[in-house]
């Protein structure tokens, strides 16, 4: 199910702003659906207007998404896949694990609250996405528990008796300050999750922030 609903998210993308006919079937109906869904809302966008936005017919989009929950999953895969590719540049740019952990968390808590869609339908359409992040989110947790159990362990060694549970409650609760922001700043965040996580893998939290160095008092021996 995982599997099938992110091949069919497209996690690579076409150049945003391409023209429909340039673009897979696939492709062509999660860009109309992602489309129409800025447009009119989650609730009240039909299969039937996503197969108009995309100029296709009602039977060809029942026949690459089964249903309306089908579609909407595999839309919020392959939104998920931009979150995944930025978190995993984010990573690969440190090589302290605390490091790392910090800067691809806190790209995604700063991508959430950029995105074009989510803070709108967050605001709006809530009670209808939820269930898509929540209660049936288990491909959306599975596909980035898999990235961060992969990534994870080539900056350091790690516990392996730890890293599916620690992995597995890190990314609900990066999923939980998406939904929920918290009023700490995002780099707060980021760090406190960061330390956390390192701590529970390696036993040790990684080098403390750098300390800024006060100057000396008037008069002080330096």
């Amino acid at each position: 199910m995982v599997t099938r609903l992110a091949a069919a998210s497209g996690s690579r993308g076409p150049v945003p702003g391409a023209p429909l006919a340039e673009l897979d079937t696939t492709e062509r109906i999660l860009r109309a659906a992602f489309d129409r869904i800025a447009l009119a809302g989650l609730a009240r966008t039909t299969m039937e207007d996503v197969a108009r936005a995309a100029r296709v017919s009602r039977q060809t989009v029942y026949r690459y998404f089964a249903s309306k929950e089908h579609l909407i999953t595999a839309l919020v895969l392959r939104e998920e896949e931009a979150f995944l590719d930025g978190a995993r540049t984010a990573f690969a740019a440190n090589d302290d694990l605390t490091d790392a952990l910090e800067q691809g968390i806190l790209f995604c808590l700063r991508f959430a609250r950029e995105h074009p869609l989510l803070d709108r339908l967050l605001a709006t359409d809530s009670e209808t996405l939820l269930p898509y992040l929540t209660t049936r989110g288990g491909p959306v947790i599975a596909r980035a528990a898999e990235v961060l159990r992969h990534e994870i362990p080539r900056k350091a060694w790690v516990r392996a008796d730890m890293l599916e549970d620690t992995v597995d409650t890190l990314v609900r609760v990066i999923l939980s300050h998406t939904l929920s922001p918290s009023p700490r700043p995002p780099a707060r965040v980021a760090r406190g999750l960061a330390r956390v996580t390192a701590l529970a893998l390696t036993g040790t939290e990684g080098p403390p922030p750098k300390a800024r160095r006060r100057p000396p008092k008037e008069g002080a021996p330096r």
